[in-house]
């Protein structure tokens, strides 16, 4: 099984807390993990707690584990989630974490959580932030102002067809033509999900996507690469 990861670009100066990867994907019947991570400029953390939207359709979550920004810390630490844990906001994940210790805190940049997902059926859901509410070692104090980012999780399978970008079963000269007008004359993406036109497994479709299809088409170039395969 191939994982995917896309890359993290990061404003110097946000205060952010984030998915990271922002973009995974992953497939059918594997586990994989997300972090929920600080940058640099969240500091003072005492305690925290966040609400999270996953499709539970496409992935499940197992488990919440404590960041390893934490490691450091002699005292003891407490993590705890509940899943679908508020009736009005069905695929709600709720997990937060405490240091016991007055006084004692952490700093970014670092990880918060590692989420554990198993993917169930081919689709994306996003992983957004509903809430997150850091605090500092001041008993009452307000909350830590920080900004979120969302993630983005891809799930495919076997025999997903890469590819096809036009969603007519046939991988053919219909199918650059698609992409020709998508990339370059505002047409739509490709189908079903956007990610069939990623042929050559960067997560990103682009010209190199093109010349890989061209070259598979009519230069005995490699398949359409899927990852689950």
């Amino acid at each position: 099984m191939c994982l995917l990861l896309g890359a993290l670009p990061l404003d110097a100066n946000a205060q952010l807390v984030f998915v990271d990867p922002p973009l995974t994907v992953q497939c059918v019947d594997t586990m994989f993990w997300v972090d929920i991570r600080v940058d640099s400029l969240v500091d003072s953390i005492h305690s925290y707690m966040c609400v999270m939207y996953i499709d539970t359709s496409k992935v499940y979550p197992e488990s919440v584990t404590r960041g390893t920004m934490f490691d450091s810390i002699s005292l003891f630490h407490q993590v705890w989630f509940e899943w679908n844990y508020d009736d009005f906001f069905p695929d709600s994940l709720y997990f937060g974490a405490s240091i016991f210790g007055e006084g004692t805190f952490v700093s970014g940049p670092g990880q918060l959580a590692r989420i554990m997902l198993t993917g169930k059926r081919v689709g994306e859901t996003p992983v957004a932030f509903g809430q997150c509410i850091l605090r500092d070692p001041i008993p009452f104090s307000d909350p830590i102002e920080v900004t979120t980012e969302d993630g983005q999780i891809i799930v495919l399978g076997p025999g997903y067809p890469i590819g096809d970008v036009n969603d007519d079963d046939v991988i053919d000269l219909g199918d650059v033509l698609y992409l020709i007008n998508y990339l370059y004359k505002g047409g739509p993406e490709p189908l079903p999900l956007w990610i069939v036109g990623d042929v050559n497994c960067d997560i990103l479709v682009d010209l190199g996507d093109l010349l890989y299809l061209i070259n598979y088409l009519y230069k005995g170039g490699p398949e359409p690469c899927n990852p689950c395969e």
